[in-house]
């Protein structure tokens, strides 16, 4: 009988879903600011190389960097729907980065693990959409008018919490 290593990394194909999402997130925030839409490539590029090479530091970092593009796009006059989407977009990008290591860690990159990282993927995207239409409703609707920096606070709470939780 012969071993087969199982390499503990993410397989290419686990790269597709944070590229889709970081690509969203970036094409979004292109629409209020070409600055924070570099700073968001930057940042997914990043997340990208942290996916490959198996390290969530990288994923952390590249999705803060993708992040502050955001942060600087609604503090430079972004409207609110490129913000709240694009933070969304991000998030699931991170998201799905980290949990496309995970898999690879516990099964190897010879594991087909294409339909449990779609499935994860949606499943927090639905949730992120739902939160950010919901939030965007309730901005454009509300009794006053708050500029976009009160709702990216609001989103960045968000953001935290589901970091804290997330680990």
């Amino acid at each position: 009988m012969t071993g087969v290593e199982i390499v503990r990394r993410p397989a290419r194909r686990s790269l597709l879903v944070p590229a889709v999402a970081g690509t969203a997130a970036t094409t979004l925030v292109a629409a209020g600011s070409s600055a924070g839409a570099l700073l968001c490539a930057l940042g997914t590029v990043v997340l990208l190389a942290g996916v490959a090479s198996a390290r969530h530091g990288l994923v952390d970092g590249g999705g803060l960097v993708a992040f502050l593009g955001i942060v600087f796009a609604a503090t430079n006059g972004a409207t609110a729907g490129p913000v709240v989407f694009g933070t969304t977009a991000t998030v699931v990008a991170w998201d799905a980065g980290g949990n496309a290591i995970s898999i690879g860690r516990q099964l190897g990159n010879r594991v087909d693990s294409t339909r449990v990282e779609v499935v994860h993927a949606v499943a927090g995207a639905a949730v992120g959409l739902v939160t950010a239409l919901v939030g965007l409703m309730l901005f454009r609707v509300g009794p006053t008018r708050q500029p976009v920096t009160t709702l990216f606070v609001l989103l960045l709470a968000a953001v935290l919490l589901v970091a804290a939780l997330n680990r």
